[in-house]
């Protein structure tokens, strides 16, 4: 399992992150924020979550293409 933090802070960022999520539709990807656990590949879905705040992404496969750790680069949340 694949557990990390990311920031969308504004909507264009959200359309960009889906936009990258779906090139990669059979990696199960989760984005975790208070109670609720989101399906990453879902627009509406991380809309309905507070993107002022970092949110956990989490993948529960082990085979992580390394193209998609790139891709993710951008959306890591810094602290």
């Amino acid at each position: 399992m694949f557990t990390t933090d990311i920031f969308l802070p504004n909507l264009d960022d959200v359309k960009d992150f889906v936009k990258m999520t779906s090139k990669y539709k059979r990696l199960p990807i989760s984005l975790i924020s208070d109670k609720y656990v989101i399906d990453a590949h879902s627009i509406i879905g991380i809309i309905s979550l507070d993107i002022s705040k970092p949110i956990q992404l989490q993948i529960t496969e082990e085979d992580i293409p390394s193209s998609f750790m790139v891709d993710l680069e951008p959306y890591l949340y810094k602290k």
